[in-house]
């Protein structure tokens, strides 16, 4: 077969992949759905829409006073039309190729356990200071279902960028990472003054984006790939393993 015609072969799979993808349909329309809740209700800056913010968004200060649903609830808000639109595409193309790949019940694992890890992270690193920055978005959902399909298949080609599943991952997370220590917020020393330069020459929207959270989920998804592939026992093992034991 031709190149062209592999590549078309590919496309049409992978559009049936995406056609025949249920939970990656229902998720995408779910937080789509909320967002259009949120907008006719007058946007996240306006009353009663605010205040599902105040209620569900993650926050340091929120989870101390008890709100612990916050961890798990943030991600399905987001600040805007163009917000949800990325998070909604990369859930329906990364997500249905998990479904197809690993399963249905692995898909859903894996964006729920992404958006926890994701909430964690940004507790953790998004500030030095006591309150953090209010956070919505399923994006550590999404950098989860990244990592675990690149841990899966390492060495497939991720179109349209020409480098291998493996090295797009860790070079993903790599950057979110180096990211999250050098902003100025943050105050680690050494690291905080790279962050001030990016800002002193305009650099400064990078900044506001959860690079924490794509951490906390990133690794999430990666450490789920590494156990889905992780050595299985069988009773051929075992029966190996006492053999060993009894020379």
């Amino acid at each position: 077969m031709s190149p062209s015609g592999a590549s078309f072969s590919n496309a049409v799979r992978n559009l049936r992949q995406l056609v025949h993808s249920p939970v990656s349909w229902s998720v995408a329309g779910g937080i789509v759905g909320i967002q259009l809740l949120v907008g006719v209700s007058g946007g996240p800056d306006q009353q009663p829409a605010w205040g599902w913010y105040e209620i569900f968004g993650l926050s340091r200060d929120g989870v101390l006073s008890g709100k612990i649903w916050q961890i798990f609830s943030y991600g399905f808000l987001h600040g805007g039309w163009v917000h949800v639109s990325l998070n909604a595409a990369f859930i329906l193309l990364i997500g249905s190729r998990i479904e197809h790949m690993a399963g249905r019940p692995a898909m859903v694992k894996v964006i729920l356990a992404g958006v926890i890890g994701g909430g964690v992270g940004h507790l953790i690193f998004a500030s030095g200071a006591v309150a953090t920055p209010l956070l919505v978005g399923i994006s550590g959902g999404c950098m989860a279902l990244l990592l675990f399909l690149t841990t899966l298949s390492p060495e497939s080609r991720m179109m349209p960028i020409p480098v291998s599943g493996r090295s797009l991952g860790m070079g993903i997370l790599v950057a979110e990472l180096i990211l999250t220590l050098i902003d100025p917020s943050l105050g680690l020393p050494g690291f905080s003054g790279v962050g001030r330069g990016l800002v002193a020459v305009g650099a400064g929207a990078w900044f506001e984006l959860g690079h924490a959270c794509h951490v906390g989920g990133g690794i999430t998804g990666w450490v789920l790939g590494r156990w889905l592939l992780r050595p299985r026992v069988t009773i051929q093992s075992l029966r190996k393993d006492r053999q060993r034991r009894e020379e």
